[in-house]
């Protein structure tokens, strides 16, 4: 599977590669970015920033291959626990 994609029954499909996937997976995780725009705005950047706090990593509000990762494990997680 690929380094950017979730699929689960929960969650279905998302693509960590755009952000609109990112926006998609960061409300399901409870970080609220505002509407799934595929827009990297203040909202979203809020949310990712509070997301990688969370998770022990450096909490730039930028979607980068750490923040992907830990994406996909959170969501791994979260789905498992359905």
């Amino acid at each position: 599977m690929s380094d950017t994609i979730h699929e689960s029954e929960k969650f279905g499909r998302i693509d960590l590669a755009n952000t609109a996937g990112v926006q998609t997976a960061l409300g399901f995780l409870g970080f609220d970015p505002g509407e799934v725009d595929g827009l990297d705005g203040p909202k979203t950047r809020a949310a990712l920033k509070a997301f990688q706090e969370s998770v022990g990593i450096t909490a730039d509000g930028l979607i980068g291959p750490n923040s992907r990762r830990e994406l996909l494990s959170a969501l791994q997680t979260a789905s498992a626990n359905a």
